[in-house]
């Protein structure tokens, strides 16, 4: 048994992914958004690969960077998770 999710729909009308519906005046955004979230989450994959290093690094036991980065990345996700109610799952 396969799992496909229903397609989004505007009115009567399904979208397309990747064809932006002109009679919705926010796909174009969320479409926007959801390309930058794909590249932060890339870019923060990376982060966490680069910060392997980290414990053969000679200023590892003074460094802050780390720990306050995990804090606002923490932070910010979820201010987002509040914003958009998903907390209260």
């Amino acid at each position: 048994m396969t799992n496909n999710p229903k397609p989004l729909q505007v009115g009567s009308r399904p979208i397309v992914p990747g064809m932006p519906n002109p009679t919705c005046p926010i796909l174009l955004e969320a479409k926007d958004v959801l390309d930058k979230a794909q590249d932060l989450r890339r870019a923060i994959r990376k982060l966490r690969h680069s910060t392997q290093r980290c414990p053969t690094c000679p200023e590892n036991a003074e460094c802050p960077t780390m720990r306050y980065f995990a804090h606002a990345l923490d932070t910010a996700i979820r201010e987002v998770r509040q914003e958009w109610g998903l907390d209260k799952e």
